[in-house]
């Protein structure tokens, strides 16, 4: 069964896209570059459902006790599939999400688990046909199959996540036998900062093993390898929806105003059929002055102005993700082959392999700027 799950790239387009096919509509993953404070500081906490955090795994013990899931009320599986753990640590996140649609399949498959042990729910998840679709989609095409020495060494990476249950965060790792409780929430305070100082901890606790162990330099830097993703609430949707309501907040006003024999410009075509139940209606607008319904208006202008570059930039974002999620799942070797012909005919396949060499290494100094 193992055989049957492919390796899938850590990529927020990846993730996002893995989700919407599992039948998740409602998130989007956004990678964290950073460690400090502000990591999570444009990141409201009611609306991160979970971290998913990737490192180079190494055996060792780990002192920290594990807990019983079943009486914490908390959805724990056992990882048993190989090459599934990063498609179970996001599963980990959403079926531990409150207050998230997770879809048909998912419920399904929630409530169909519920009363078995981690391992019987490890094996289940490797036995949801609609998981297991979602997450071979990914794989990657080739008109090769490459055969890999069952002796070959390489590094191994595992992930895990963070979620946050009744006021308390706790970590989840497939391959530990329960949940780990990290910390406890004050009221008012972000959750999130409390599995970010777990994970400070924890880098830090490696970096200096690491370098009690000899590996310094640059071949120490190039052992510390790691990424951290939030899985927060769509954010293209959710400015769609503030969106829509200021549009239909300020139509009622605008016609508030037309009814007390104000010219005003009617800037929003909507159908007030449409109109979501909490927004103010004629009748409560009408129990305000006029000066109040002006700004209530000016207040809506604002909102718009500055929720529309948001959804230009979300799109924007989803474009990329689909062309390069497109990219993934086609098969280039093909491409690759006889453009490689093509500019060896040409005496040009040197330069263009350094011409690769130097956008590559540019690319990975660039992230590591941005992660700086």
């Amino acid at each position: 069964m193992s055989d049957e799950w492919c390796t899938i790239e850590s990529d927020p387009g990846v993730f996002t896209q893995l989700c919407e096919e599992i039948g998740v509509k409602g998130v989007q993953f956004e990678e964290i570059y950073s460690l400090g404070p502000e990591a999570f500081a444009d990141l409201e906490a009611e609306k991160i459902y979970g971290l998913i955090f990737l490192f180079k795994w190494q055996r060792e013990a780990d002192p920290r006790p594990t807990l019983e899931a079943s009486e914490l009320g908390i959805f724990f599986a056992q990882q048993v599939i190989h090459n599934a753990c990063a498609t179970q640590a996001i599963l980990s996140a959403l079926l531990n999400a409150e207050k998230l649609d997770v879809g048909p399949n998912l419920t399904s498959f929630k409530e169909f688990t519920i009363g078995l042990d981690p391992q019987m729910k490890g094996l289940a998840i490797g036995n949801s046909e609609p998981i297991r679709k979602a997450h071979n989609s990914f794989r990657q095409q080739s008109s090769f199959e490459i055969v890999h020495d069952k002796d070959e060494k390489g590094d191994a990476f595992h992930f895990v996540c963070y979620i946050c249950h009744e006021g308390k965060v706790y970590e989840l790792d497939g391959l530990k036998a329960g949940p780990v409780f990290i910390a406890d929430v004050p009221a008012g305070t972000n959750w999130a900062d409390k599995a970010r100082e777990e994970l400070q901890r924890r880098i830090e606790a490696y970096t200096q093993k690491t370098a009690a162990s000899g590996a310094e330099g640059a071949e120490g830097a190039a052992e510390l390898r790691f990424n951290l993703m939030a899985i927060v609430a769509n954010r293209l949707h959710e400015a769609e929806k503030d969106i829509a309501r200021a549009r239909f907040l300020r139509h009622r006003a605008h016609i508030s105003l037309v009814s007390r024999d104000e010219e005003v410009e009617l800037l929003d075509e909507v159908d007030d059929d449409d109109a979501p139940a909490d927004i103010p209606s004629f009748e409560d607008l009408l129990e305000k002055e006029i000066p109040a319904i002006k700004a209530i208006v000016e207040d809506c202008t604002k909102k718009i102005s500055e929720l529309s570059p948001v959804v230009e930039a979300e799109q924007k974002k989803r474009q990329k993700w689909m062309k390069e999620n497109s990219l993934r799942q086609a098969d280039l070797v093909p491409l690759a082959l006889c453009a490689m012909r093509h500019l060896a005919r040409k005496g040009q396949l040197v330069a263009a392999l350094e011409k690769g060499k130097e956008v590559h290494q540019k690319r990975i100094a660039d992230k590591q700027a941005a992660s700086a």
